[in-house]
């Protein structure tokens, strides 16, 4: 069966790399959705002139605040790819279009709001037909695929414990920023003692050893969907919590001082008659100042997972990490994930899924390493 991939944000950072993936990978047919055009025609064009692939490519102009355009562009297409952030501004309106549509689904959400809010939509999703896969990419997406793993490995699990480390060195969107001040605001959620609980985001410190180029770091709690989906689908788990990071340290510093004084809440402030969001007031700022934030760090970014439970009647402890470019880490797991649906439509059911929900991570596991990312594995025996 030919299968359609229709990349909605195709043309950024994000939706670049899930569009090269797919293109190397000799899909049927990609197309690159983007309001930027031009980008689009120009990353059309140099995978055209690479000449290595079979794959049919082309390019539409769409914005996806235009629900006619965007139900228009999935009719024709049998899956979408969204990486068009942050998530929490427009995850429902992408998925509410592609319902009314019965097509197949992909992103890359890493937001816990707006997971929240699509998992209220679970049994909306399934009726309409569709297959909807939230998360998958690097965190969430990569970090839920390891905690299957461990999971499968141990007997009982009872805790996963899921660090991510990132560089302003490695990433330039606008969408990665809003996200991070979303993240370190307010009140986020961790599974802890079998119930989802909300905790001061930026507490409860812990140091890292992610794999070279980055080495140790400090990270703390943040808000991401790990701890909302992974009891979902992995049953009997008591503990799930998320810590993130950035590199170099002095960032972190910063962000807590701007996330006490409220500069990084969604609140509306008056600038000489100009209301304006505050977060999104200072997202530009750094966007704009890019390089400023970029001095000092490393062109990576970097996971961690951990977890802890009985195998044959004695405690265990299997930790995951891997540390690549976020692009790669993001666009070829959304592009994997992506692949895997269309490829195995017949025997996934139609529903609302989390990473750790349907992918088999030994084969996903192995797709990043076939692409160059290694995924580290160590397993502890902890004795008496």
């Amino acid at each position: 069966m030919c299968a359609r991939y229709l990349v909605l944000g195709g043309a950024g950072d994000m939706g670049g790399a899930v569009v090269k993936d797919l293109y190397l990978s000799n899909v049927d047919e990609v197309v690159i959705a983007d309001i930027n055009k031009d980008a689009a025609d120009k990353l059309a064009s140099e995978l055209r002139n690479v000449g290595s692939s079979s794959t049919k490519i082309s390019v539409i102009k769409l914005d996806i605040n235009d629900e006619r355009a965007l139900i228009d562009a999935a009719k024709d297409s049998d899956i979408v790819i969204n990486t068009v952030g942050p998530f929490y501004k427009y995850e429902k309106i992408v998925i509410g279009a592609l319902m009314k549509v019965e097509r197949d689904y992909v992103d890359i959400n890493d937001d816990y709001d707006a997971t929240l809010e699509i998992l209220k939509l679970s049994d909306a999703i399934r009726s309409s037909g569709s297959r909807v896969l939230i998360g998958m990419g690097w965190t969430p997406g990569i970090t839920n695929v390891c905690a299957r793993a461990g999971y499968e490995y141990l007997d009982e699990t009872d805790e996963i414990n899921i660090a991510w480390v990132g560089s302003a060195a490695d990433a330039r969107g606008l969408a990665v920023i809003l996200h991070t001040f979303h993240a370190v605001t307010g009140n986020v959620p961790m599974y802890l003692d079998g119930e989802l609980t909300y905790v001061p985001a930026l507490q409860s410190k812990m140091t890292v050893e992610f794999p070279e180029p980055i080495g140790k770091v400090d990270v703390y709690y943040t808000g991401h969907p790990e701890p909302i989906t992974i009891p979902r689908f992995l049953k009997g788990v008591r503990n799930v919590t998320i810590r993130g990071g950035l590199v170099p340290d002095w960032q972190n510093t910063l962000l807590r001082q701007l996330a006490i004084i409220g500069l990084t809440e969604d609140k509306e402030v008056d600038v000489h008659g100009v209301k304006i969001s505050a977060r999104e007031f200072l997202a530009h700022f750094v966007h704009q100042t890019y390089e400023q934030f970029r001095s000092g760090g490393v062109e990576a970014s970097g996971f961690w997972v951990e977890v802890k439970g009985k195998r044959n009647g004695v405690l265990t402890i299997v930790r995951y990490s891997g540390a690549d470019r976020m692009y790669k880490l993001t666009g070829w797991s959304a592009s994997i994930g992506a692949q895997y649906l269309v490829r195995n439509r017949g025997s996934i059911s139609p529903g609302l899924y989390a990473p750790e929900g349907v992918i088999e991570p030994t084969w996903f596991i192995n797709e990043l390493k076939r692409r160059g990312i290694r995924v580290r594995r160590e397993v502890i025996i902890v004795e008496d």
